[in-house]
């Protein structure tokens, strides 16, 4: 069997991000384990959107199951796919319904971090733009105006697509004469850089920009263009959802009612290749007062099947729930770990397989329970073990195991980037 390698770069972000409590953009396929079935689920969604059709998830799970983790997965499976992603996360000043530009904020972070197989991590825009116009260049002697629009005519459908039009022949002709400066304005449009109406008109003659009240239109008018572009559609990962439990009431319900929209939308056929993934936890789904149940419309949509009990998942609704790792996928992880710390060179391992199972009792006895564990805390305190271990040769595991404090991963009060919990060694 062919040794399995691992580049410098991969290892050094698997290892550096694990320890630093998230999630790393490259070399995930060595590390990965469980969440077969979830995954499969994505990838039927993924042929569906492909086919011309629609798709909402919400990935649920506690702090530390590994949300991030599943959508930056499913962010390179895309990839593979052929689909193009939008990722970003939700923030007080970042939602999905706003009047004081927080919407507009969100599309623009979207946008920059717009990626492609080609483009992994974001800044897609512009290769995406030059793929599609460098066909239309090759079929048309002149580019003008209306030769643009007739070729976006699938697109008439969408709101504002003649100024969409507009904003692409001016990019493309800019492009033919090698005019940074007008290139760089229809880009800002398009990535709803614009703060008033009329410093587009000025700069690009259109009449409308992307802003609050339209975002989610535009979101939809993307999703057509990258499929005239050549890629099988558009993809849109939001996370950190459970943000919205702190906006006051009415702003809240207003971004629930933008919620329900895209549900609606979805399941009823009135989008087109077009996918939203957005993640938060149990608690903000659930919650009668704060969370989505909150708005009865949202519960009505997001309840779980009744009839989906312990062992037998019904997978098919909106959402999906991120269970813990069992025992044996944790092991398996920790595997995992332990070939890329030692770059799959067996004679570089610094703990046995029997070393690894004393690790994980001593971790589930120092936790209380198997519920307890997460793949972000237990990760973050395997890291910590292998690094000392590397610092120091002449010790063994049993020289730390006594002397390690570990707290149980909880939801902070600030949300953040999934930060994983401490790890002391030593004391």
């Amino acid at each position: 069997m062919e040794k399995i390698k691992i580049k410098a770069k991969e290892k050094n972000a698997i290892i550096e991000s694990l320890k630093a409590g998230i999630v790393p953009k490259i070399g995930l396929q060595h590390i990965q384990v469980g969440r077969a079935d979830e995954l499969k689920e994505i990838i039927k969604d993924y042929a569906l959107i492909a086919d011309g059709g629609a798709k909402i998830r919400f990935i649920i799970g506690d702090y530390g199951s590994g949300k991030t983790f599943f959508l930056t997965l499913s962010k390179l499976i895309a990839h593979e796919k052929n689909l193009v992603v939008l990722s970003a996360d939700i923030t007080t000043e970042k939602v999905l319904c706003s009047s004081s530009g927080k919407s507009k904020k969100l599309f623009s972070e979207l946008i920059a971090n717009m990626s492609t197989k080609t483009k992994p991590d974001g800044g897609a825009l512009r290769t995406i733009i030059e793929k599609w116009a460098s066909k239309i260049v090759r079929e048309n002697e002149n580019i003008d105006e209306k030769t643009i629009y007739n070729k976006l005519l699938p697109l008439e459908k969408y709101v504002a697509c003649y100024d969409f039009s507009k904003v692409l022949t001016t990019y493309i002709n800019a492009y033919q004469e090698d005019d940074e400066l007008k290139m760089s304005q229809a880009l800002k449009w398009l990535r709803a850089e614009y703060a008033t109406k009329t410093d587009a008109k000025t700069e690009l003659g259109v009449r409308t920009i992307i802003d609050d009240t339209n975002f989610y239109e535009y979101l939809k008018l993307f999703a057509g263009f990258v499929r005239l572009a050549g890629y099988a559609g558009l993809i849109v990962n939001i996370d950190e959802l459970a943000v919205l439990a702190r906006l006051q009431s009415t702003t809240r319900n207003k971004n629930f009612e933008r919620i329900l929209n895209i549900i609606n939308d979805s399941m009823q056929g009135a989008t087109e290749y077009l996918g939203f993934l957005f993640s938060g936890t149990p608690e903000f789904l659930e919650d009668k007062y704060r969370g989505m149940y909150s708005y009865k419309a949202l519960e009505t949509r997001l309840a779980d099947n009744p009839f989906a009990k312990e062992g037998l998942k019904d997978l098919t609704g909106p959402v999906i729930r991120l269970e813990n790792l069992s025992q044996e996928e944790l092991y398996i992880l920790f595997l995992n770990i332990r070939n890329v710390f030692a770059e799959y060179d067996e004679t570089k391992y610094l703990v046995t397989e029997n070393d690894i199972q004393i690790f994980m009792q001593w971790l589930m006895n120092r936790l209380g329970a198997k519920s307890f564990l997460s793949p972000r805390e237990s990760n973050k305190a395997f890291i910590g073990l292998l690094t000392q271990l590397e610092n120091y040769p002449d010790t063994n595991i049993s020289t730390y195991l006594s002397g390690v404090q570990i707290q149980e991963d909880k939801e902070p009060k600030e949300p953040e980037d999934d930060e994983l919990v401490s790890l002391t060694l030593g004391e």
